[in-house]
């Protein structure tokens, strides 16, 4: 049946879509062409590897027969899919509304070169206390949570921490410094677009059809009846995923100043 394989064209049909936009309109500049195939490279393969190594504790594939049946260490070959076009999406949609449809909120290039040359090297990352702390408040806080309503399983909420700590990456490091050159319009259109669409394909498609579903062990504990019993961590991934525009950002800068 394949159904997994073909419901992939929710993240494939707006990338090729999107991508043909630009080619025929011929309006994406080279430097965020370079930008986002480096993060997507970069994130891509951490993807991966994650996967490789972490799929397992969190995740189950109740029915087979929804895939093409190729198989990486007993993961789906779609598992993989599904992280490339995801942040090829999530990168891509971004730079459409920078770009073009929200350019009016678009940070100039000028701006960008100014600022990158203005940029010392001891402050290409910057780690704040109040950064740390958010992340750290969160994981105490949601094992705290996990140990009262749901002890069975993990001792910590894994898949929280885990989401948790990736998205977090890109925070701590890149806020304080591309803050200012995020569209932030832009960047909240993509998280809310990403979301339902993500939303929609779960709840509809992916646990009542058995494409995947959750190690309650692994989770908080919090789940939503009505769809499925999905957990609320799955609502916030997208959110979280949705930060490596931060990254994107990160990268358009120092490409940047290497121009100047």
């Amino acid at each position: 049946m394949h159904e997994y394989t073909i419901s992939l064209l929710f993240w494939i049909a707006p990338v090729v879509i999107i991508s043909l936009f630009f080619l025929i309109h011929k309006t994406l500049k080279p430097v965020p062409l370079k930008a986002m195939l480096l993060n997507l490279a970069i994130l891509t393969s951490i993807g991966f590897i994650l996967d490789l190594l972490f799929a397992k504790l969190f995740f189950t594939f109740p029915n087979p027969s929804m895939t093409l049946g190729i198989d990486i260490r007993g993961i789906p070959i779609e598992e993989f899919a599904f992280y490339l076009f995801g942040f090829w999406f999530i990168i891509l949609f971004y730079i459409f509304n920078d770009e073009f449809f929200l350019k009016r909120y678009n940070v100039s290039d000028e701006l960008y070169v100014r600022f990158a040359g203005r940029l010392k090297r001891s402050v290409y990352v910057q780690v704040t206390i109040r950064s740390i702390s958010v992340f750290l408040i969160l994981t105490i806080g949601a094992t705290v949570i996990k140990r009262i309503i749901n002890p069975n399983g993990m001792i910590i909420p894994g898949y929280f921490i885990f989401l948790s700590a990736l998205a977090y990456v890109p925070w701590i490091f890149f806020w304080r410094v591309t803050r200012n050159f995020v569209n932030t319009r832009a960047l909240l259109f993509t998280i809310l677009t990403t979301l339902c669409i993500s939303i929609i394909w779960e709840v509809t498609l992916a646990l009542p059809r058995g494409y995947w579903n959750y190690q309650h062990g692994a989770m908080i504990g919090a789940f939503i009846p009505c769809w499925s019993n999905l957990p609320v961590e799955a609502v916030t991934v997208w959110i979280f995923c949705s930060l490596i525009i931060l990254s994107y950002e990160y990268t358009k800068l120092m490409l940047h100043k290497n121009n100047d």
